[in-house]
């Protein structure tokens, strides 16, 4: 009782710590950037993560009375943490890219109707991304290198573009050049997007295969429980249950993986 009390308390403490990233913010906002190396950085913004991860496996390893829980459980909860913040990464890329899409086309329409090339980029920012609006407000009110800017938010992931929309810029100078030209951006882009999503549709398909087929092994376990062979206790009380939980979880987790590498490259490749 007193060892399910304290796995209790270490998980509630490891949870009540500040959010993720709360130093890492402290530490841009007074200094301007994250100090030490990525690896740290990374690992700064993590480390409630972790900790929770290795709170809840020892919790688990104690109510269980299995030792293998407390490497198994900490390292399954750190694989999701890793594939939700992939894919709020991606998504958030994929927002971006639309908004420098609509940025394009807003632009193209205020340039048609004789707005002058900064004023229409400063409201054509501010309407289809906010954040960006505000990152080039200051240049663009005080006369700044609009070309220079551009480039430099260019380097956010999911904003690639603005590297061509500073071109266009530099080559027609905000002049009326500029309208063809954005336009011409503009309709790569939404060729791009669509390109991509065809690619991601054909995709779609196999990566659940893959994954339907890594819960398979999951469902043998159901069926065996179901027909009285209680094979849970062996793979958890057991060496040798162990040692074929480990290698079927390394087999699957490889699998997994692998696929993941061949439809990346598939996708680099589009």
């Amino acid at each position: 009782m007193n060892s399910m009390l304290a796995g209790f308390l270490a998980a509630s403490a490891v949870l009540a710590f500040p959010g993720r990233g709360a130093r890492r913010r402290l530490e841009t906002a007074v200094l301007g950037r994250p100090r030490g190396p990525r690896w740290r950085v990374r690992l700064a913004g993590a480390w409630p993560t972790v900790l929770s991860a290795m709170a809840l496996g020892i919790l688990c390893s104690l109510l269980a009375r299995s030792t293998v829980l407390a490497v198994l459980v900490p390292f399954g909860a750190w694989r999701g943490y890793l594939a939700w913040t992939a894919r709020c990464a991606r998504l958030a890329q994929e927002r971006r890219r639309a908004e420098i899409i609509e940025l394009c086309v807003t632009l193209c329409s205020e340039l048609r109707a004789g707005r002058e090339a900064r004023e229409a980029l400063r409201d054509a920012a501010a309407g289809a991304c906010p954040d960006l609006g505000v990152y080039l407000t200051g240049p663009l009110s005080a006369g700044g290198d609009v070309v220079q800017v551009l480039r430099d938010a260019a380097a956010t992931p999911g904003r690639e573009a603005l590297a061509g929309l500073a071109a266009c810029w530099q080559v027609a100078d905000g002049g009326a050049g500029m309208v063809a030209a954005v336009g011409e951006l503009a309709d790569g882009l939404r060729a791009e997007r669509t390109q991509r999503r065809e690619l991601e549709a054909e995709l779609a398909g196999v990566r659940s295969s893959a994954r339907l087929l890594a819960l398979l092994p999951s469902l043998g376990l159901i069926i065996g429980s179901g027909m009285g062979l209680a094979p849970v206790p062996m793979l958890l009380h057991t060496g040798v249950g162990q040692g074929c939980l480990l290698a079927g979880i390394a087999l699957v987790l490889g699998g997994v993986m692998w696929m993941d590498r061949i439809a990346q490259a598939a996708e680099a490749m589009s």
